[in-house]
């Protein structure tokens, strides 16, 4: 059984195959109609639609797994400035919501937050908002226009980074929530699907019976 399943449509799918067999030996030994061929047909069609939003999620989740793998704080202790005895002890955040971690040295014995955000999704307003100030400083400051230039190339090159980092981030969170929408959905179909089954071979089980009476 595929492994990317969830837990109700591994339950749906064992239901199915117990369905689907019985089903088909009933028809085969002549004592079910051949419009139950329709119902494993049915069945058929829902397990291959489940396999494959099981691929589909698996992929999405990588591939949001992967993207915040991007974003690595490089923490080190503020007092001995090394990261070898670094312990990650939780999640802090700031007043606009960006989440940062949260270390324990177990050298110096200290607890502190590594003031850099630990995702994508926070990384991008954090950026901007390092590339505004680092504008606004130089304007400040009278700078030469040599420098002026090349902090403006170097700014210029920071912000294309984060407007392709933007890209992927809203094209992975556009596949998520529709993914999400989808699993509502076929949550829904599978409960249905389900409770008709049990019916149907409630059915099927007592049909049966009474033929080994008669």
């Amino acid at each position: 059984m595929n492994q990317n399943l969830k837990e109700n449509e591994r339950e749906l799918i064992k239901l199915v195959n117990f369905f689907r067999k019985r089903a088909a030996s009933l028809i085969k030994e002549g004592k079910l109609g051949e419009d139950h061929q329709q119902v494993i047909t049915a069945c058929e069609t829902l397990v291959e639609k489940l396999n494959i939003q099981a691929e589909q999620r698996a992929e999405i989740i990588l591939q949001r797994e992967n993207i915040k793998s991007i974003v690595k704080d490089n923490a080190d202790c503020p007092k001995c400035n090394k990261n070898s005895h670094l312990k990650l002890i939780g999640v802090d955040k700031n007043d606009k919501g960006w989440k940062f971690n949260k270390y324990k040295c177990r050298r110096c014995n200290i607890e502190f937050v590594w003031h850099k955000p630990n995702n994508p999704w926070d990384t991008i307003p954090f950026l901007d908002m390092l590339v505004k100030q680092l504008g606004d400083k130089l304007k400040d400051q009278g700078v030469t226009k040599d420098i002026e230039d090349s902090s403006n190339a170097m700014m210029g090159q920071v912000q294309e980074n984060i407007d392709k980092l933007k890209m992927v981030i809203e094209a992975s969170d556009k596949d998520y929530e529709d993914m999400k929408s989808k699993e509502l959905e076929m949550d829904k179909m599978i409960h249905e699907f389900k409770n008709h089954l049990l019916i149907e071979r409630i059915k099927m089980d007592s049909w049966n019976k009474e033929q080994e009476l008669n």
